[in-house]
């Protein structure tokens, strides 16, 4: 994965993406992933703050009753909404505007 998911040091396997949460009338989206899917199942939250625009595209309507998307790509953006977030996975891709990031993760 060429992208910015190795400057978070989630390591080199690969991750899952088990939700996306909307809240806050889009404000703030949570997305919930799992390193490691095949070992350990390490959980961490992707969280976005301060979110003015979201789009959303589904790309694999066979898939969408998956309960897990593998992340395929993945660019941070920058905050205060300069340039966004995408995340591509094999079911769908998002790209989210926003003015704070973080990453919640115990391991």
């Amino acid at each position: 994965m060429p992208d910015d998911y190795y400057l978070l040091r989630l390591g080199g396997l690969t991750s899952l993406i088990t939700s996306v949460n909307v809240s806050l009338w889009g404000n703030r989206i949570s997305v919930e992933c799992v390193y490691n899917p095949t070992e350990v199942r390490l959980p961490y939250i992707l969280v976005f703050q301060n979110c003015h625009d979201i789009r959303w595209s589904v790309h694999n309507s066979d898939k969408v009753n998956e309960k897990e998307a593998d992340i395929i790509g993945f660019s941070i953006g920058t905050e205060s909404h300069k340039k966004a977030a995408v995340i591509t996975t094999d079911i769908f891709e998002i790209s989210i505007a926003y003015g704070r990031f973080t990453l919640q993760k115990n391991w």
